[in-house]
């Protein structure tokens, strides 16, 4: 996403990762306890995650806690980081209010061959049924233009990234491929279209759905930071078009609100128009923004969870202000770095977007992310999946 954070198998078994011989299980879980870690891919080890915790025998054997498929009603769909152990927590204590799990997620080396901790762990928190794996053109750190063009133009380059795609997706076990290509250049619009249609080819067979992350955009625009994104186009290519409704106001720009109620319809009512509204999941931000008023001190920007956001007004004695028109809370207060002015979402800003996405009959809503949360929103999702109201 575009914020900064706090072989084939038998095709009957198409979404199920071989399984492993039982010795091989055992030699993994024990290794696993002697390194403190869960494994490697590519070169890079995964995040620290306590290695008796039973979850690690779960994710190798590909047994699950929550093992219900997706709804067939209104979604809510959720970012898993591996980076912060609370997401972690979080899809553990809440999978069975989520209809998707969208692992966050593989960029790509200079070559195409995909790069990314090996996300196996979640293999024992929710069904294949229900993950959905990110690659993104990601390179230290941020959205890379330069990689994207070459994944997109060069035929070598794309060949090896979509048979990574291909392989992981096979190894990880998932219902589905998410790409969120970002900063694309504009010249490579077109390509980009032709990509992800290369993409559903291979895909499809497999019974693997692909989607995609786009950036909010409120007419066909060609240039920014979304540009690239053909949302016509696409939109009739790929299975689900998660609209990435935030960073209206970003952090390294002026203080606003993140996604205002009236931007967010904006955006949907833009989207609607060019596919079909069941196809779209409204991007919903669980974060907000807080920014130093002197230009100077831009450096100290930071994002925070919502309930870090209120523990932070509160600590500095700041008066929190809802704003009825923006769906969001604004708060002014003074730190040791100077005047912070702070504009992030409650328990009210959800419910708005929850209905916003009911009223327009789009498929449901993703948040971005998990573990931000304050734990009550929890039991507001779940109400809502099971009865959705305008």
């Amino acid at each position: 996403m575009s914020l900064p954070d706090p072989g084939q198998p038998n095709p009957l078994h198409r979404h199920r990762p071989r399984r492993r011989a039982g010795w091989a299980v055992l030699a993994a879980v024990l290794a696993a306890a002697i390194t403190g870690a869960g494994g490697f891919l590519l070169g890079q080890r995964t995040a620290p995650h306590p290695p008796f915790d039973l979850l690690w025998l779960r994710a190798y054997l590909d047994r699950p806690l929550d093992t219900a498929p997706p709804g067939e009603g209104f979604w809510i769909a959720g970012y898993y980081v591996d980076y912060d152990s609370d997401s972690l927590e979080a899809v553990r204590q809440n999978a069975h209010h989520l209809d998707q799990v969208i692992v966050f997620g593989y960029g790509f080396d200079w070559e195409g061959n995909a790069v990314g901790r090996d996300q196996t762990l979640i293999r024992g928190v929710t069904s294949h049924q229900k993950r959905v794996l990110l690659f993104g053109n990601f390179s230290d750190g941020g959205f890379d233009p330069d990689l994207a063009h070459r994944i997109l133009t060069d035929p070598a380059v794309q060949e090896r990234a979509m048979a990574s795609i291909l392989a992981e997706a096979d190894r990880l076990g998932v219902a589905g491929v998410q790409i969120d290509f970002e900063n694309v250049p504009p010249e490579d619009r077109a390509a980009y279209t032709q990509f992800l249609r290369r993409l559903k080819e291979r895909l499809e067979p497999l019974g693997l759905t692909l989607s995609v992350a786009a950036a909010a955009k409120t007419s066909d625009t060609t240039t920014g930071w979304g540009g690239a994104t053909d949302y016509a186009a696409v939109g009739q290519i790929v299975d689900h078009f998660y609209l990435m409704a935030y960073d209206q106001h970003w952090l390294g720009g002026e203080p606003g609100p993140v996604a205002s109620l009236e931007w967010t319809e904006q955006v949907v009512r833009y989207a609607i128009g060019v596919m079909p509204s069941q196809k779209i999941l409204l991007g919903v931000p669980f974060y907000g923004y807080e920014w130093a008023a002197d230009p100077e001190l831009a450096g100290t920007n930071a994002a925070y969870g919502p309930g870090r956001m209120q523990r932070r007004a509160a600590e500095f004695g700041a008066e929190v202000v809802w704003d009825p028109v923006h769906a969001e809370n604004r708060a002014v207060f003074l730190t040791d770095e100077g005047e912070r002015i702070a504009w992030f979402p409650d328990e009210r800003s959800l419910e708005a977007k929850l209905r916003l996405a009911y009223q327009y009959n789009l498929k449901g809503i993703a948040v971005w992310r998990v573990g931000l949360e304050p734990d009550e929103w929890w039991h507001r999702l779940g109400e809502f999946r099971r009865n959705p109201v305008k």
